[in-house]
């Protein structure tokens, strides 16, 4: 599970990079100006979004695995 958190952060966090990329592309800020476009808005909704969706899916599957491990052990009878 370990190897997975890691895995899905990392693309967490290039998929933020990649649409805060196209926010700033989009807007025109590394040409020295500031246009209010509303699709690059979009981007970096879409990515603020799916990157937190991802590291949340990882945290609750993260929980649900601890609690059926400990199910599991609670389930052995002791002698």
């Amino acid at each position: 599970m370990n190897k997975i958190k890691i895995l899905v952060c990392v693309s967490a966090i290039i998929v933020l990079g990649i649409c805060i990329y196209s926010f700033l592309g989009g807007n025109g800020v590394f040409n020295g100006e500031f246009k209010n476009e509303y699709i690059a808005w979009y981007f970096l909704a879409k990515g603020i979004f799916c990157s937190l969706a991802l590291y949340l899916l990882v945290r609750i599957l993260e929980t649900f695995s601890h609690k059926s491990v400990e199910k599991k052990v609670s389930d052995i009878p002791s002698p």
